[in-house]
């Protein structure tokens, strides 16, 4: 969306790059906390529930078919 290398968002949330590949990768096993989503959607410059608008999406569309 923003077009934020991964360094760049890790800059920008002040997480680490690697925990950041390891979200985007989804090959972390704990759910990131509230906060953290928090800090992206900061970091984006967006509302944060815009981050779950796909979630809830797909979820429907698997409901569905």
């Amino acid at each position: 969306m923003r077009k934020y290398t991964l360094q760049e968002l890790a800059d920008l949330t002040g997480l680490t790059h690697g925990y950041v590949r390891d979200l985007e990768c989804l090959s972390i096993d704990k759910t990131p906390l509230l906060e953290t989503i928090g800090k992206f959607a900061d970091a984006l410059e967006i509302d944060i529930r815009q981050l779950f608008d796909d979630i809830d999406d797909n979820e429907k569309d698997k409901k569905v078919k």
